[in-house]
Order: C-alpha cells, then sequence, then structure tokens
C-alpha cells in the first residue's frame, strides 16, 4: 500500500541590489511533493479515530458502512445489504445519538432521527474522522456538539499535477448477481482562486441469489426476488479562493434510490411486492474570513430536501394497497468566530438557527415544525504537555403543529469538557478524560405515528463519563508506525425513548423508560508494517465489550436485566 501526503508551499524571491546588473528575477510556482503520513497521527486522543484515504483504500469493501465497522466501540446496523438502510451506534446509546457530518455540515432526518450513510459514496470519500464526547477542535458550529458523537466525512480535495488543468477518473466495478457500479469523477481548475468538481455513481443490483430452505425430509431451491435496486448520486463543488484571508466553498449533492423489499420468506406465499423510493437533495455554502492572525470566522448556509416512499401492494384493507408518502425540508443558517486570546488560549462562539418541517400522505398524520437555536460558547486552553477544552451548549426548541396556536417550548444547558495530558515529553504517550452532557429530541416519528406516536414524551438525557490513554510510536524502518489505545467508559441514559406494546402486542407506544447504564472497554491496536518503499502492510485489531442493563427502580423485576 502506499502512503502519499501533499504539501504545497510557494516560495517568492526578492533580491536587493545597490546597482543595476545582468541578474534578473522571477517568482516560482508552488512545489507539491509527495511523501508518506499516517492520518491516525494526527490526533493524540483515544476517543478520537480517523481513516485517511490510504488506509480507506487499503480496506476491501464496496460501501461506507464496511469501513466505518472497523472503528472501535461502534455498530453497524445494516438493514438490507446493499442499497440497505446503514445506522451508526456508537457505544450502546443508538444511532439518534449518533450526528453525521458532510464536509462540515450535519446531515438531518427529523422524521426517524437515523441517518442512512448508505447514501454516501466510499469512493468519494477522503477522511473519516468518529468523534466520541467532546474534541479539541472548538472552531465547528454549534449543531456539532449537539450529539454524544460525531462521525465526519470529509469528500476528497482535488490536487492536479504537472500543472494540469483538470483530473478524470473513470471506473467501472461489477460482481454477482447483476451488480454494475461505474462512477465517473471530474475536477477542472480555473485559474489560480477557482477549482470545480463533478462526481457521479450508479448502482444497479438485482439481488436475485439461490438459497435452499428445509420442508420436511425435502430440500427446495429458490431464487431471491423482489431484491433488485437502483441509485443515483450525483454531487457538484465549487472552491473559490478570494483572496489569502478569504474562500468560499458550495456543494450541491443528489441522491435517488428505488428498490425492492423482499421480506421473510414464507412457505405457500406470494413474494413480497413492497417497494420503497428515497431521494435526498441538499444545496450548501461554506465562508471563512481569517479576520487577524487570532481572529477568524465562518458561516454556513443549507438547504435540505428529502422524500421517501412506501408501497405495499398487496396491503389489506379498502383501497388494496398501502402507499405511504413523507417529505421533509430543512432551513439552516450557521455562524462562529474564533479568537485567539493568547497563544495558549483560545475561545469561539457559534449560534445555528434551522427550520425544519414534514408532511405526509396520510390525512390523520399532523404537520409538524420544529424551530431551533443552538448556541455553543467554547474554551480551548494548551501547554506543552496538557491541554484542556470546554463547552457550554445552549438549545433552544420550539415545536408545533400546523393549526394550533400554542406548541411546546424546551430549553437545554449541556456542559462538556475534555482533558488530555502527556506524562513523558518525549514518549507519545496520552491520558485523556472527558465528560459530555447531551440529550436528543423526540423525533417526529415518536411524536405523531399513527397510534404508536406519543405526543407526551421527554428529552432523551444522557451522561458520558471516560478514561484513557494511547500510545503512538516508530520503532525502527521496519516498524514506523504502533498505535495502543484503550478506553474504559460509563454513560448513564434517562428517560430513554423505546417502544413497547400498550393495548397488546399489535398496538406498541412510544415511551421513556426511566433510567439505563452503559459501561464498556475499547481497546485498539494498529501496526504498520514496511517491507520496502513500495510493499506495507496494516493490520488492526478492535475489541468492545459492553453491560448495558436497566436500573430505573431497584424493586422491578427487570432491575439490572439487559
Amino acid at each position: 500500500m502506499f502512503k502519499l501526503l501533499v504539501f504545497t508551499g510557494l516560495f517568492p524571491a526578492v533580491l536587493f541590489a545597490q546597482q543595476k546588473d545582468s541578474l534578473q528575477t522571477r517568482d516560482l510556482e508552488g512545489v507539491t511533493i509527495y511523501n508518506k503520513r499516517n492520518a491516525q497521527t494526527e490526533t493524540h486522543s483515544a476517543s478520537t479515530q480517523i481513516m485517511d484515504s490510504l488506509h480507506l483504500q487499503s480496506i476491501p469493501s464496496l460501501q461506507l458502512s464496511d469501513v466505518i465497522k472497523h472503528f472501535s466501540g461502534v455498530i453497524v446496523k445494516d438493514y438490507g445489504g446493499l442499497g440497505g438502510l446503514k445506522t451508526v451506534s456508537v457505544r450502546s446509546l443508538g444511532a439518534n445519538h449518533t450526528a453525521v457530518a458532510y464536509d462540515g455540515f450535519t446531515v438531518t432526518d427529523y422524521q426517524s432521527g437515523q441517518i442512512n450513510i448508505g447514501r454516501f459514496s466510499l469512493d468519494n470519500t477522503d477522511c473519516i474522522t468518529l468523534y466520541v464526547g467532546e474534541g479539541t477542535d472548538i472552531f465547528r458550529p454549534a449543531r456539532s456538539f449537539a450529539s454524544a458523537s460525531l462521525l465526519q466525512l470529509n469528500t476528497r480535495k482535488a490536487v492536479f499535477k504537472d500543472n494540469k488543468p483538470w483530473n478524470v477518473n473513470v471506473s467501472f466495478k461489477t460482481g454477482s448477481f447483476h451488480l454494475y457500479q461505474p462512477t465517473v469523477l471530474l475536477e477542472n481548475k480555473i485559474g489560480k482562486r477557482i477549482i470545480t468538481s463533478f462526481y457521479g455513481e450508479y448502482i444497479y443490483n438485482k439481488g436475485n441469489y439461490p438459497f435452499s430452505i428445509q420442508n420436511a425430509d425435502s430440500s427446495m431451491r429458490f431464487r431471491r426476488e423482489n431484491a433488485d435496486m437502483q441509485c443515483y448520486r450525483t454531487e457538484a463543488n465549487v472552491y473559490l479562493q478570494i483572496n489569502s484571508k478569504q474562500e468560499l466553498n458550495a456543494k450541491v449533492f443528489y441522491y435517488y434510490a428505488k428498490q425492492g423489499l423482499p421480506g421473510a420468506v414464507v412457505f405457500y406465499s406470494l413474494p413480497s411486492r413492497q417497494r420503497l423510493w428515497d431521494e435526498n437533495l441538499f444545496a450548501q455554502l461554506h465562508y471563512q474570513y481569517n479576520i487577524k492572525e487570532k481572529l477568524r470566522f465562518q458561516s454556513n448556509a443549507k438547504w435540505n430536501y428529502s422524500y421517501l416512499r412506501y408501497l405495499d401492494s398487496d396491503y389489506l384493507n379498502m383501497e388494496g394497497k398501502l402507499d405511504n408518502k413523507y417529505w421533509q425540508r430543512e432551513f439552516y443558517l450557521s455562524n462562529a468566530v474564533l479568537y485567539e486570546v493568547v497563544p495558549k488560549l483560545s475561545l469561539s462562539l457559534s449560534n445555528d438557527l434551522f427550520l425544519n418541517n414534514m408532511h405526509t400522505s396520510m390525512e390523520d398524520f399532523p404537520l409538524p415544525y420544529r424551530y431551533s437555536s443552538l448556541t455553543a460558547a467554547s474554551t480551548l486552553f494548551r501547554l506543552k504537555k496538557f491541554s484542556l477544552s470546554a463547552t457550554l451548549l445552549h438549545s433552544y426548541i420550539y415545536d408545533m403543529i400546523k393549526g394550533e396556536d400554542k406548541g411546546t417550548v424546551r430549553h437545554r444547558l449541556n456542559p462538556s469538557f475534555h482533558i488530555s495530558y502527556q506524562p513523558i515529553e518525549k514518549k507519545s504517550i496520552y491520558i485523556e478524560v472527558f465528560y459530555k452532557n447531551i440529550f436528543r429530541m423526540p423525533t417526529f416519528n415518536d411524536l405523531y405515528y399513527r397510534l404508536v406516536g406519543n405526543a407526551n414524551l421527554k428529552p432523551e438525557r444522557t451522561h458520558q463519563f471516560d478514561v484513557g490513554i494511547k500510545w503512538v510510536e516508530y520503532i525502527n524502518v521496519l516498524l514506523p508506525y504502533v498505535s495502543l489505545s484503550a478506553d474504559v467508559y460509563h454513560n448513564i441514559v434517562n428517560d430513554k425513548i423505546i417502544a413497547v406494546p400498550n393495548k397488546n402486542l399489535f398496538v406498541w407506544s412510544m415511551i421513556n423508560l426511566g433510567r439505563v447504564s452503559v459501561t464498556g472497554v475499547n481497546l485498539q491496536a494498529m501496526v504498520e508494517m514496511k517491507y520496502h518503499r513500495h510493499i506495507q502492510t496494516d493490520y488492526m485489531i478492535n475489541y468492545t465489550y459492553q453491560y448495558v442493563v436497566d436500573i430505573s427502580d431497584e424493586k422491578a423485576k427487570n432491575y439490572k436485566h439487559q
């Protein structure tokens, strides 16, 4: 595996002479140097894990979920294989507590609260970072602080070699059961300040794999039906360097998928004819201004639209089918400022405003609106061997139903801090401690879904405690990189939102379960072995232990039961 690091520098030459001579001056163009570097050395935190593009390429995988499974403490729930829903749960807190950010903007789904990472392409991903608890990057939108963990996806940035203004990359993958996946990437450099890129991907999979089932003394072979899937992904980017202090980035993303839901295999019954359509379109704009050496400002804006349709042609009702459609929209604006008081102390303040709404084809489903304002005040204090970051997040959320006079207002203050210490100056050993208090709002389905929804649900509140240690070392030429890390954590979840049977086993309802305890250990070991300049192998071992129990009522029969 080859690992490269890109450095770009511009070195102007200025010559002074007392008298005119034949010596001429000339400005040199930027120089690009390629070298090896491992992204894991970018973080000294055991609770922060990074995979760079070279690491991603070394893992044999077809989709993002295959790669994210390599993170310690992560559970990827896969509903339906290729093209199916993929959600990420970190340290048993559930997918609703894991925020997913795409190039710095948080992806949202207020209907279910769970982000489908299957919407995003692995081929166009340059780096994946998992933050658990509080990180040391305080110059970011307030919404990125508002979850127990953050999965950051960064797309690739264009690198132009030999002063070429174009990069073209076309690929084609194929596999069993009629899997076809062509992709195209176009990158263009316009002058010295503008870079544009376009990425397109198409996936088709028939999914008609053979299987056998046992029926008494005979075995019958079938092929899976209604498991086909088609998916389109496109993305366009514009990067504008306004001047040496200002930059502007714009992105438009579109995703469309239609697929069959094969369902369970049942004797003497017809195959499922259920179908699902999923569509997502968003546009986002990022502006950053380095006002002074110690003062920086950034502004972000986003518009998001999503559409989901579920069709069951065999549903037994008066219409002879079930055809539900859901639409969601979001308007988002964020501003953040970072000020370096002294070289060792930085302060930041960020505010996010966003509006979410949803409507559906179901006549008895309310039309909910949610207005949110998040404000995060953060500080970062760094010494040579010690660092401390702390954040205080204020959340204001107003829920209302169209046609109703009054809504529900909720205020929350959530503190968090992170401490890192290097006990031996010349050894890359780091000890960290962090605490984070955060909550998640009930989703629109939790509150309003037919028969199941409960409008009186409380927010789900969590407390995270963590102690970790990480050791990173260069041993020799054969072992250029060795990393060992361990985390011991304890999470408390209050008012956990779950579904339980209400009147009978066919009618369920959402409730708040008093108190849940999560205790766990994460261990990770990474080793790089370099046998030759062009031959290298990577080894990774992850181990996770978790103990999750209900501690709501000491007198209850299910006390300390899983």
